[in-house]
């Protein structure tokens, strides 16, 4: 938000505050200052000045000759071109050694002849807009020799704040000034309406009826009739203003719209009354196929959830967003409405983000506004108009004073509740640290910022909160507000009494990393996936709602159906992973996740199967504090799924397919490496138990003293085809208990750390021997060669006889790699160690260099 320092200044007194000052103090409270621009546009001696008499130049027929007085003892002469300069205007004179903006210097010099002692200016010239048809004309009142750049309020400071959007109060100018003086302890001013500027017989019901169809869609709706305005430019103060603050200038009818609503952070808008169709104004609900050209010339197709003006015929405005162009301000209004009402900001906000329409009043309503103050800024803005239609006529200006309807038509669907909030002193000064802050400081701050006491008793402090505190919900925004307006960095620096020593992790955090390493080891490839499944999950793994895994937890609010419950079972989201891997060309797969599992206990029902009771059992990790409410069952459990095949086919065997004995096989090592054996296989006792396995092909697991482990085996054809998968070829998965893992596990294994820290450094070797040397000869031979140093690894990736080979030999091919711990290996350390390698192969094998 564009602050201006010069309008600032009206509701607060700052001038013995440096903007330096401000700006922490902005900071101080909150307010971000994210920049400050000083805005001087014009430097040396640029003056009114006053044409005395404008002849023709004697050598130029658009050029005059003028003696312009500048308050010297002296007149100057000066050379224009413009077609309204003429005897007795005053006007904006850039005397000699002045500086324009666009570095524009004023010389003197000579035009056709004759000497020329400065330039009479246009709008163009001194930066206030495109216009260069003319010189400025200054009204009559304006003083001889008075500086322009004081007289037309051309410099100022424009400090630029960043807002959270919680402080939609401080989206208007009295919002910041009225922060500022609480800060600073200083009085606030503000505007007062003048009432001999109303006219008592003038009522806005008699032009004007408004009827709100909808009040979910607008809360409170006020229209004010305004007669015999003049569509003229508003007053240059307020046009400085405007343009500081990042708006352009159009008319004094619209200007005063948009100055209340920087002022106040209100949006307003003006109607012409010839284009309310039967004096009526409703809001309501766009209707469906409905259109509206707005302001910037769009046509909008709208939509039910738009929130529109209309007429008795059609939309005449997006309500809180942009008016329509059936009813702007014309160049020949003369009576207008003015309208400021409090919409719904959840409705605003969709309709600009579904037109990308962010304007100045939307950005307003979406953060909320002051329901209370609406009827007092529809009658700032014919304050603001009747003051400078006034200003302008005291000036010569040929405009009418516009007459204010004394009684405007204000519709509130419903009352709007009191807020009250209970502070305590107790709690703020625990909360703050700020002991020396009391009640009388707290009251003080609150009552600067607009909060007024209700009640005292004791320690307690009952304040009812303003309309324009949006934010204000609970104790702690009141604690917030004393700290923020008292001063954060006057809350005490203390670091907290702490004893020094380490909390023990529950066993299960360390025991499911080392799950994850073991299984990593053993050839699977871990994933992430998200904690939900969807009906659609249910459904394709045939679980009945009468199964033990229907009684899932469902979110409130899920991103997508396929996310509305918590997972009761790992293999959905692995199988999710191998459809992923598939979609991209990736065969043979093999998977694994360790995570948790959610189980609702008030809906599983009956007594459940030996398979299934421990469903009823909270995970071992949930502290005792968590047990005594009916929160979700978790369970800590470890997935895997194998994808078809097995073992590709290559040079040297054939493709194997992957069956439930390549899962066992792997699960026997998997539990062998915490020390548990003697796991016991057994057949499923009716296929419903585990209805996405294959009955005939499945198992499940349990320890030697009878705790169910899990399960193991081939997904069942219907599963298999529900997900798009091989159902002839099955694919295989297993699940887990990683908690009864745990408690049966009577070793720990430890694992170094497989992070590289040096780059390896590869060679290739092709290597001629006699034919019956085989790679186990070569694997025996490397593992038996003293003099290795760095040599890590060791791959075959050729074997060749033929042409260019002795009879009675045959080529093999090897990748090293060579890597050290503590260094990047250089050429001559891997060269060194390759020929004392390859001396142990010639001596070992028989093997030549090839």
């Amino acid at each position: 938000m564009r602050v201006s320092l010069r309008w600032l200044q009206d509701y607060i007194d700052l001038k013995d505050m440096s903007v330096l000052e401000l700006s922490a103090t902005l900071t101080q409270l909150g307010l971000e200052v994210e920049g400050v621009e000083t805005i001087q546009p014009l430097t040396g001696p640029v003056v009114v000045g006053q044409i005395k008499k404008a002849v023709q130049h004697p050598n130029a027929d658009k050029l005059r000759l003028c003696d312009v007085d500048v308050g010297e003892s002296e007149p100057l002469q000066i050379v224009c071109g413009a077609p309204n300069a003429r005897d007795g205007l005053k006007v904006v004179v850039a005397r000699v050694g002045s500086i324009l903006p666009r570095d524009f210097k004023i010389k003197d010099s000579k035009i056709r002849g004759e000497a020329s002692f400065g330039m009479l200016c246009s709008e163009q010239e001194l930066g206030l807009s495109e216009s260069h048809d003319g010189i400025i004309e200054l009204p009559e009142s304006a003083p001889i020799g008075a500086f322009i750049p004081d007289y037309l309020q051309l410099n100022d400071t424009v400090i630029e704040i960043g807002l959270t959007p919680n402080r939609s109060d401080c989206l208007g100018m009295i919002g910041l000034a009225r922060d500022l003086a609480a800060k600073l302890d200083r009085p606030l001013k503000l505007p007062l309406l003048d009432a001999k500027r109303v006219t008592e017989s003038l009522d806005s019901a008699a032009h004007v009826q408004v009827a709100i169809a909808d009040p979910e869609a607008c809360q409170r709706f006020v229209a004010l009739y305004v007669r015999g305005v003049g569509v003229v430019p508003s007053p240059l103060w307020m046009q400085r203003r405007l343009q500081h603050a990042g708006m352009r200038p159009i008319n004094l009818i619209v200007d005063a719209t948009n100055y209340a609503m920087l002022e106040n952070g209100q949006p307003v808008h003006a109607y012409d009354e010839r284009d309310v169709k039967n004096r009526m104004i409703e809001v309501r609900r766009a209707r469906a196929g409905e259109t509206l050209i707005t302001l910037d010339g769009h046509e909008r197709t709208l939509i039910p959830t738009d929130i529109v003006i209309a007429d008795a015929k059609n939309a005449i405005g997006l309500a809180g967003i942009m008016g329509g162009q059936n009813s702007e301000v014309k160049a020949d209004t003369q009576n207008i409405i003015i309208e400021a009402a409090h919409f719904n900001a959840s409705l605003i906000r969709k309709t600009a983000k579904r037109f990308a329409l962010h304007t100045e009043a939307s950005h307003r309503f979406e953060r909320g506004i002051d329901i209370d103050h609406v009827a007092w800024v529809a009658r700032r803005v014919a304050d603001l108009i009747h003051r400078g239609a006034s200003e302008l006529k005291a000036e010569g200006v040929s405009v009418g004073l516009p007459e204010i309807a004394a009684r405007l038509v204000d519709v509130q669907t419903e009352a709007k509740p009191a807020r009250n909030i209970l502070l305590r002193m107790s709690r703020l000064q625990k909360l703050t640290a700020l002991t020396d802050v009391g009640a009388p400081e707290a009251k003080a701050i609150l009552g600067r910022l607009g909060f007024r006491l209700l009640e005292e008793q004791g320690d307690q402090l009952r304040f009812a909160i303003p309309g324009w505190r949006q934010d204000m919900e609970r104790e702690v925004d009141l604690i917030e507000e004393v700290a923020r307006v008292h001063g954060y960095d006057k809350i005490p620096f203390k670091l907290p009494a702490m004893e020094i020593g380490t909390k023990p992790e529950h066993p299960l955090i360390e025991f499911t990393d080392l799950n994850k390493i073991t299984l990593a080891t053993h050839g699977l490839t871990e994933v992430i996936s998200f904690p939900f499944m969807g009906a659609e999950d249910l459904a394709a793994c045939q679980i009945s709602a009468q199964h033990p895994l229907a009684a899932a937890v469902q979110l409130a609010n899920p991103l997508v159906d396929q996310h509305r419950y918590l997972r009761t079972t790992m293999v959905p989201g692995l199988i999710h992973a191998l459809q992923e891997n598939q979609r991209h060309g990736i065969r043979g797969a093999r998977l694994f996740e360790i995570a948790r599992t959610f189980h609702e206990p008030r809906q599983l029902l009956g007594s459940l199967s030996p398979l299934w009771a421990h469903l009823q059992e909270q995970g071992d990790h949930v502290p005792t504090k968590a047990r005594k409410d009916d929160r979700p069952i978790e369970r800590t459990r470890a997935a895997g799924i194998f994808d078809q095949p097995y073992q590709e086919k290559s040079w040297q065997q054939a493709e194997i397919k992957t069956s439930f004995y390549h899962g066992k096989a792997l699960l026997e090592s998997y539990f062998a490496s915490f020390g548990i054996d003697g796991i016991v296989y057994r057949p499923l006792e009716t296929a419903s138990e585990i209805p996405w396995m294959h009955p005939g092909a499945t198992a499940t697991l349990w320890t030697r003293e009878g705790r169910y482990l899990g399960y193991l085996g081939e997904l069942h054809p219907r599963t298999a085809k529900a997900y798009e998968l091989d159902y002839h070829h099955a694919t295989v998965a297993f699940e887990v208990d990683l908690e009864v893992i745990l408690a049966s596990s009577t070793t720990v294994k430890n694992y170094a750390s497989g992070s590289i820290k040096f780059p390896p450094v590869t060679r290739d070797l092709a290597l001629v021997v006699p034919t019956q040397i085989s790679y186990a000869d070569f694997e025996r031979s490397f593992q038996n060669f003293k003099r290795r140093k760095h040599l890590r690894s060791q791959r075959l990736f050729d074997v060749y006889q033929g042409a260019n080979i002795p009879e009675g030999k045959k080529s093999m091919a090897f990748s090293l790699q060579f890597q050290a711990d503590d260094r990047t290996l250089t050429d001559k350390d891997v060269e060194k160690e390759l020929e004392n390698l390859l001396s142990w192969l010639r001596e070992d094998l028989s093997a030549e260099l090839r």
